[in-house]
C-alpha cells in the first residue's frame, strides 16, 4: 500500500511539472511575440522617419542640381548614378534618385481647352503607334482611346467607341460607378476601362504612367535605356524600333546638349512630325528608399515633380514592409 501511494504521488508531481512547463512555454511564447511586436513597432517608426529624411535630402540634391545645372541631365550625373548610403545604429539605409519622367503619360491623351478635356491628337497618334508596335488590333486601340477620353472628359456624350456613365452605372458593370471626369491619378485606373482588359497589362505597366498634367508627351533622351525603344519610336511616326534601338545604343556618355545636337548625330533618320517632345533635362524624379535592420526590411517610393520655378512637391508615396 505504501509503495502504491508513492507511485501516485510521483505521477502527480510529474503531471504538475508538465503543466507548469506548458504554462511556462505559453507565457514564453506570448512574451516573445510581445517583444517582436514591440521591435516591429519601433522599426515602423524608425522607417517612417528615415523615409521622410531621405526625401528631404533628395529634394535638396535635386534642387541644387536644377539650380546650378539647367542645361541637361544624363545617366552618369551623380544625382542619379550615386546612391545615398548610411548606417544608423546598425540599420542599413539606401536611397536612390531616378528619372521618372520617361514614360507614356496617359493623361496627355487629352488637352485642356476652354475648361474642357478634349482629345490631344498628337498623343493619341503616339498611343496608336506604341500599341501597334505591341501587335494590338486596331479596333481595340480605337476603343481604348475613346473609352479613356470618355473616362476623363467632363461631358456625358460617348465618343464613337467610347462609354459614359450609362455603361459604368448599369447592371452589366460590377462594381457600379461613374466615370472619373478628371485626370487619372494612377495607371491602375485604366483597369476600369473595359477594352483595356483585352490587352496584356504588362504593356501598360512597362511603358505607361499617370502624371498630374495634360501636357505633351516628353522624354529625356539622355536618360533613356535600351528598354525604352518602344517609347522613343512612338514619339516619331517614321522611326522604327530598330532605328530607336540604334539611337539608344549610341547616346554619348555625357549625353546630348540640346535637340539639334541630338538630330545632327543621326542625319539619316526622319524626325519630322513628332508626336511629342525630346528634351535633355528632367523635372520628374522617383526617390527609392530601403531600410534593413536585423530581420526587418522596409522600402518606399516617392515621386516628386518640379515646376518652372524649381519648386518641388511630392505627388505620390508608396510604403512596403511597414
Amino acid at each position: 500500500m505504501y509503495s502504491k501511494d508513492k507511485g501516485v504521488v510521483l505521477i502527480s508531481i510529474l503531471l504538475i511539472v508538465l503543466l507548469l512547463s506548458s504554462v511556462a512555454v505559453l507565457f514564453g511564447n506570448k512574451y516573445f511575440l510581445s517583444l517582436k511586436r514591440a521591435q516591429y513597432i519601433e522599426f515602423q517608426t524608425l522607417s517612417l522617419n528615415i523615409f521622410r529624411n531621405i526625401e528631404s535630402l533628395a529634394k535638396d540634391k535635386i534642387e541644387k542640381e536644377l539650380r546650378f545645372n539647367k542645361t541637361k541631365l544624363t545617366k552618369n550625373n551623380p544625382l542619379i548614378s550615386e546612391p545615398m548610403a548610411f548606417n544608423l545604429n546598425g540599420a542599413e539605409i539606401i536611397g536612390k534618385i531616378t528619372d521618372s519622367g520617361n514614360c507614356f503619360n496617359i493623361n496627355s491623351i487629352v488637352t485642356l481647352n476652354d475648361g474642357k478635356y478634349v482629345e490631344n491628337k498628337k498623343t493619341s497618334a503616339a498611343f496608336r503607334k506604341i500599341l501597334s508596335l505591341n501587335e494590338i488590333d486596331n479596333n481595340i486601340i480605337e476603343e481604348v482611346i475613346d473609352q479613356t477620353i470618355d473616362w476623363i472628359d467632363k461631358d456625358s456624350n460617348p465618343r464613337a467607341y467610347g462609354l459614359e456613365d450609362y455603361y459604368y452605372s448599369g447592371p452589366l458593370h460590377n462594381p457600379r460607378e461613374y466615370t472619373g471626369m478628371r485626370l487619372m491619378v494612377s495607371i491602375e485606373e485604366l483597369k476600369s476601362i473595359p477594352s483595356v482588359k483585352q490587352i496584356d497589362w504588362t504593356i501598360f505597366k512597362d511603358y505607361f504612367c499617370a502624371m498630374p498634367s495634360a501636357s505633351e508627351l516628353s522624354l529625356n533622351i539622355n536618360t533613356l535605356d535600351l528598354k525604352d525603344a518602344y517609347l522613343l519610336s512612338s514619339i516619331f511616326p517614321n522611326l522604327s524600333i530598330k532605328d530607336a534601338e540604334y539611337i539608344l545604343d549610341n547616346i554619348p556618355e555625357y549625353g546630348f546638349d540640346d535637340l539639334n545636337n541630338f538630330m545632327r548625330n543621326f542625319p539619316d533618320l526622319d524626325f519630322d512630325l513628332a508626336y511629342g517632345n525630346i528634351t535633355v533635362l528632367s523635372n520628374i524624379f522617383e526617390i527609392k528608399s530601403e531600410v534593413r535592420f536585423n530581420e526587418f526590411m522596409s522600402s518606399s517610393k516617392s515621386k516628386i515633380i518640379y515646376e518652372n520655378n524649381n519648386n518641388g512637391f511630392i505627388i505620390s508615396r508608396i510604403y512596403n514592409g511597414i
